[in-house]
């Protein structure tokens, strides 16, 4: 009688064979794989509708006709995964066969798209390219805001100087700690809430895209037009101005509070939308984080000890640049999650553009649609037109200063 372990060894090779020889023999287990995501999205929105017998053979079809096509490759490399899948798609059409609640299946569906672009990845290799953008997206994100916080932060220590008010030093920094508590509650809080949220994971993704795309697009004008930053130099320091004339410590605090935690409400909206983009390769996002809260330790120590200037005009152009880029790939992941959700219509392109690596396309918002696409090039357009205007308004009151 053979071991056991022996006996299973002989098992596991017999079952590799055997869908080995029920696949086809060249698979394209990229597009088996994509193909696969795209059915069990399908499913979700004929469960949603009440075709519950159609959504259970479409979600059967994702893994049957696609999925196990692509198994015996991605089995050598990481049986652990497969396995997994494998337990997750029957999870899916058990459920839906049994009517489980929506809110359950949307939990299964989005564990079983994120191992179909691990899987995915795993395939073609993650490259240079994608860690790259994501380490890039993580830094720049937090260098901005924390930039911008610390030049706020600087000019109200700067009026309380020139005010001869340095006993209300302390609700600035006071005012500051309490605004990075609240963001990373926040953070921790938005996380939570969008786990549990009862719509679909990609409608999230569409809503959170759409809304940075909107600050994003906001903040790149912002940062070139050195009026509205003089204006909002302005405004803040006449809200410091009131709360040094009523000589509370709690009020400068409170001002404070409110400028720097804005920024951190931003940075957390912007890094859950990379988040989702970034995937497989989320560690060089934190790996960027990491990067910029160094290089924002040492602005910091130039700003508040040493006294210095942060040359920020030349810094602001690339940190424009870069944010203009991030909303334009926001446009396409937004565009691209709603048409998951089935709110937008899907034109594939699939085989007449080249397929950029999954996670390359989710960081630059570069999807194989017309719809996705189109959106991107509408918003570089507007960026386009909208530098234009600018420059001509800016050599406009040049001239009319000038005379």
């Amino acid at each position: 009688m053979l071991p056991r372990r022996l006996l299973l060894v002989l098992l596991t090779l017999l079952g590799l064979a055997s869908t080995a020889l029920a696949a086809p023999t060249d698979v394209d287990v990229a597009a088996e794989l994509r193909a696969a995501h795209d059915l069990v999205a399908r499913s979700l929105r004929e469960y949603a509708a009440g075709q519950r017998e159609d959504a259970f053979r479409t979600a059967r079809e994702a893994y049957l006709d696609h999925f196990e096509y692509a198994e015996p490759p991605l089995r050598v490399l990481n049986p652990d995964l497969i396995l997994e899948m494998e337990y997750r798609f029957a999870d899916l059409r058990n459920g839906m066969r049994d009517g489980a609640p929506m809110g359950d299946l949307r939990r299964i569906a989005g564990d079983i798209d994120d191992s179909l672009r691990e899987a995915e990845s795993i395939v073609s290799g993650t490259g240079v390219l994608a860690p790259t953008l994501a380490a890039t997206g993580g830094f720049t994100i937090l260098f901005r805001e924390g930039l911008e916080a610390a030049l706020l932060m600087a000019a109200i220590l700067a009026y309380l100087a020139s005010t001869r008010n340095d006993r209300l030093r302390g609700g600035v920094w006071w005012g500051a700690l309490a605004a990075l508590l609240a963001t990373a509650v926040t953070w921790f809080a938005a996380t939570y809430l969008l786990s549990i949220a009862p719509v679909s994971r990609e409608l999230i993704s569409a809503i959170t895209s759409a809304v940075a795309v909107v600050i994003l697009f906001y903040l790149s004008f912002w940062m070139l037009q050195q009026g509205d930053r003089k204006r909002s130099a302005e405004f803040m320091r006449a809200r410091v101005s009131q709360a040094v004339q009523s000589g509370s410590l709690g009020a400068v605090a409170l001002v404070t509070f409110t400028t720097i935690y804005r920024e951190g409400f931003e940075t957390v909206l912007f890094y859950q939308a990379l988040a989702v983009a970034s995937g497989p390769v989320l560690g060089y996002m934190y790996l960027g984080m990491g990067v910029a809260a160094a290089a924002l330790a040492v602005v910091f120590a130039v700003i508040f000890r040493l006294g210095r200037r942060v040359p920020t005009q030349k810094l602001f152009p690339a940190l424009v640049t870069v944010t203009a880029l991030f909303a334009v790939a926001f446009v396409g992941n937004g565009v691209r999650a709603f048409q998951e959700a089935g709110f937008v219509p899907v034109t594939n392109l699939y085989g007449k553009v080249p397929a950029l690596d999954p996670n390359v396309a989710a960081l630059t918002g570069l999807h194989p649609t017309v719809e996705t696409l189109a959106a991107q090039a509408l918003m570089v357009l507007v960026y386009v037109v909208g530098y234009v205007v600018m420059r001509l308004r800016a050599r406009t009151s040049g001239r009319e200063a000038r005379a």
